[in-house]
């Protein structure tokens, strides 16, 4: 017998039946195409993952400005939802929305120290409050973020405009800082009884 040589040959799984009807154009195809779900799980298993870690139960309740920078503080707890009062060296806002201008703020020797768009716009949080809970107690709660430079007279004006439309519990946005003596992220021991 003679060597020859090869030439196209089938494999195993391919039956000389399929391929003639391939050859010939008389072949149907396959409606049901095979899905690789071992990709397809791995990405879902990523994102999941990615979500779970990234998720905060508290959520976010203050955007700082770039032009604030906040004090440091030992003592502090955390904030509760409330109307966000920013005081920068240029501008006051409430909610991100500007209702006065911090420099004529601190030029103004005035007898009067409401600041009264401040005022009027907390007095419209405060009648929306109520409108949407009218079973709840209004807990009068505003947190003031106020740069660690601003002048005590802006505070001053700003406490004062947040008080006379009624939020009496006003709270100061900080830095976190570790307690002196205590180790980073750990608690303070208990004080011996």
């Amino acid at each position: 017998m003679s060597i020859k040589v090869p030439g196209a040959h089938l494999g195993h799984e391919i039956t000389l039946d399929m391929a003639r009807k391939r050859m010939t154009g008389q072949h149907k195809r396959s409606m049901m195409a095979s899905l690789n779900l071992v990709a397809y799980i791995d990405m879902m298993t990523v994102m999941v993952i990615f979500l779970l870690m990234t998720f905060q139960a508290s959520g976010e309740i203050l955007f700082i400005s770039k032009s604030i920078v906040l004090p440091n503080a030992i003592n502090w707890k955390e904030l509760e939802r409330a109307p966000v009062v920013g005081v920068s060296a240029d501008v006051v806002t409430l909610d991100g929305k500007p209702v006065a201008d911090a420099a004529e703020l601190q030029k103004a020797d005035t007898v009067d120290w409401k600041i009264t768009d401040l005022h009027d716009q907390l007095v419209t949080f405060k009648n929306n409050f109520k409108l949407i809970h009218p079973n709840e107690e209004f807990k009068g709660l505003c947190i003031v973020q106020a740069d660690q430079k601003i002048p005590f007279k802006v505070l001053k004006k700003v406490m004062y405009s947040a008080a006379i439309a009624g939020y009496m519990n006003v709270n100061f946005a900080v830095r976190p800082e570790a307690k002196p003596g205590a180790a980073e992220g750990a608690a303070a021991p208990a004080p011996a009884k």
